[in-house]
């Protein structure tokens, strides 16, 4: 079934009916004559029709690092659902921290016709830039990094760590470790300089001993926090608090501790970050840093819908201040 038979059957016009699919304005007899064919024949136009001539897919690209991160997966669900609002699909492909797979996802999302790229930015450098730069849609990055050229939401991890730390130090604290992932990765090293900047300028020693990591990339969060926390158990002397990279790692550490009989926080302190659901039910329930996540995905669907209304690039950088959550883990 075409819009011309449904014109015909309603007795309207092609044109009418073309400005009901669309959202124009039909007037209330014609809209409910249309209403009536519909509802009798469950006649919808087709969404390749509709994109050939309005060169919209309405569709968006969304570049992710990993599926296996849950602050991820909690983006994923906030932006579906802020993009299903404005009229919008999206479209979800991962690039596992690889620089090469990214530039060819990106491609790939371009070459299905999506109306704009959200990119998760875990890696980034020049290649990755011109690569953005040269897109054909608007663009929008989000991350602990932003790009130059690019729109870009940065959440604020220098802020939120610290936060951490200061408020470790309220506390007595002054024997910090910390427990991530491949320092070397992008993601940590931000987070890594941040902890250690922020001690520094407390002047609390920065031990190299006490900064822990897994250079396993195929090891979950989970289980890097699990492998770390027997490391620390088995350290000549603990410091007195440790910082997690993520509320993953914090959790998988506070298994092992808990069954090694170390008390948290009487013998070891220890701090997440992130925010996740299941660590407010921990026991001692996990503090944490929120990362304000609604506020970076609205950040973000403004930059993208304003670029893609205006038919214009437009770049703007933003930043979003993280929220210490405490609980009982420190």
């Amino acid at each position: 079934m075409t819009l011309n038979e449904v014109g015909k059957m309603a007795g309207v016009s092609r044109m009418t009916v073309s400005r009901y699919f669309n959202g124009g304005y039909v007037g209330e007899e014609s809209r409910a004559k249309i209403e009536k064919i519909v509802q009798e024949t469950g006649f919808r136009p087709s969404a390749q029709a509709k994109a050939l001539k309005t060169r919209k897919t309405e569709t968006i690209g969304v570049m992710i690092s990993s599926l296996d991160s849950a602050l991820l997966v909690n983006v994923i669900n906030l932006l579906h659902a802020s993009m299903e609002a404005a009229g919008y699909q999206i479209l979800i492909m991962r690039y596992l921290q690889s620089k090469q797979l990214l530039i060819q996802q990106i491609r790939n999302l371009i070459a299905k016709g999506v109306d704009g790229l959200i990119v998760s930015l875990v890696v980034a450098d020049d290649e990755i830039k011109k690569e953005l730069e040269l897109c054909p849609v608007p663009v929008v990055c989000f991350g602990p990094m932003g790009l130059e050229g690019i729109s870009s939401v940065i959440h604020d991890d220098n802020s939120g760590l610290a936060l951490i730390v200061d408020e470790l130090v309220k506390r007595g604290h002054k024997e910090i470790g910390c427990l991530g992932p491949d320092f070397d990765s992008q993601m940590s090293s931000v987070r890594i300089s941040a902890i250690q900047c922020e001690m520094k300028r407390k002047g609390l020693p920065v031990r190299k001993d006490w900064f822990l990591q897994c250079r396993d990339d195929t090891a979950t969060h989970y289980e890097i926090g699990r492998r770390l926390a027997a490391e620390v158990i088995s350290l000549p002397s603990m410091p007195t608090a440790m910082i997690a990279l993520s509320d993953q790692i914090a959790i998988g550490a506070l298994a092992v501790l808990a069954k090694a009989g170390v008390k948290v926080p009487v013998q070891l302190a220890i701090t997440g970050y992130g925010n996740i659901d299941v660590g407010s039910f921990l026991n001692p329930a996990l503090t944490t840093v929120d990362m304000n996540l609604q506020e970076i995905v609205d950040k973000i669907t403004f930059l993208l819908l304003e670029q893609i209304n205006k038919n214009q690039k437009i770049v703007e950088k933003v930043h979003v201040k993280p929220l210490l959550i405490m609980r009982e883990s420190i």
